[in-house]
């Protein structure tokens, strides 16, 4: 990819955990509730990343909570997510080849890779998947599920419809407030996820048009 062959200068920073505050941040940490081999009971992320968090959830009107899905992933559960919504899409596209089918699941799961130069965003530290709550904890419509692969889950797709109804609305503006109130804090958005913000990566500096990264491979240091 054209992102995977932009330089990164790499950043000692360190990971850090997210902590969930009693009233900036929940943390659900997705996959390791799915039962995924290998997912880690909590989530991690830079800490530049983690700073302009708190600052995205300070921001956010009253009533209304960031909430973090997953951060960084151990690579057997970057080439777990791929294999499995590539069999997935092979199940209910028969008539895909090869190539077909790792197109279209390159658009919602990077391709799992550890390479020095082109790691997948997940394993930077840099990448986040994020959604919003209510003050309570329910979290927000936001018209499709977190990791849902279908064409719904782009981020405009709301935008691009000429009659809503009340719900398709309400989900059309919690995905707005989420994504502004990310950009407001220097995260890029992938385009076909509505849930995944990048900083410091390679697809943030894609995205954002800078020249080059600073978040390459990384590791929890207790890892």
């Amino acid at each position: 990819s054209k992102a995977g062959r932009i330089p990164i200068d790499r950043s000692d920073e360190p990971l850090v955990q997210v902590c969930p505050g009693p009233s900036l941040i929940s943390v659900i940490p997705s996959y390791a509730n799915q039962g995924i081999p290998g997912a880690i009971n909590s989530c991690y992320v830079r800490q530049g990343v983690y700073n302009r968090l708190l600052n995205v959830a300070r921001a956010l009107p009253s009533g209304y909570r960031l909430v973090v899905l997953d951060g960084w992933r151990p690579f057997c559960v970057q080439q777990y997510l791929f294999d499995a919504l590539l069999e997935s899409i092979r199940a209910s596209h028969p008539e895909f080849n090869e190539t077909e089918l790792r197109n279209r699941t390159l658009e919602f799961v990077c391709l799992p890779t550890r390479e020095e130069d082109s790691p997948s965003s997940h394993l930077t530290g840099g990448a986040v998947d994020v959604t919003l709550s209510d003050a309570d904890g329910q979290l927000l419509d936001m018209h499709t599920q977190f990791d849902e692969a279908i064409p719904e889950s782009y981020t405009v797709f709301l935008e691009g419809l000429e009659k809503l109804e009340l719900k398709e609305r309400r989900a059309r503006d919690n995905r707005r407030l989420l994504y502004w109130a990310m950009l407001e804090q220097g995260f890029t958005n992938l385009t076909s996820e509505w849930w995944h913000y990048d900083f410091g990566d390679q697809l943030w500096a894609y995205y954002s048009g800078n020249k080059r990264a600073f978040y390459g491979v990384a590791k929890p240091d207790n890892d």
